[in-house]
């Protein structure tokens, strides 16, 4: 994750399809991210101008832990290309990476959310 200081409004997506459909065809706020079969997918872009960057997080134990697998530019892939690598990280592929890395962020419901600087 690039951005320590972000806090993020996660979203749960229903399937790989749909979370490739979101991801490869609409500009998301900053502080986007969506869950789906215990991994989270954080917008880890610069500004919602740039490519779209997605930190993937495994979620390690229930109080919360979470281990960043993957970092995946998904404004440069097709919705094809998308869908096998939320695949792949649904299926555990990612979670060995060598620079994988236990990370904190800050995450809220979208009740808890409400409205920042970077959805307004």
């Amino acid at each position: 994750m690039f951005h320590q200081d972000r806090t993020w409004c996660v979203t749960p997506v229903a399937s790989a399809e749909e979370l490739a459909e979101k991801l490869t065809t609409t500009v998301w706020t900053c502080c986007t991210a969506f869950e789906l079969g215990g991994y989270l997918w954080l917008n880890d872009s610069t500004s919602p101008d740039g490519a779209a960057e997605f930190a993937v997080l495994k979620r390690q134990t229930p109080d919360g832990r979470m281990l960043q697998v993957e970092s995946i530019t998904f404004g440069w892939c097709s919705r094809d290309q998308s869908l096998t690598y939320i695949q792949q990280a649904l299926r555990g592929e990612f979670d060995a990476n060598d620079f994988a890395r236990e990370v904190q962020p800050r995450l809220q419901t979208p009740q808890e959310h409400g409205r920042c600087h970077h959805c307004a």
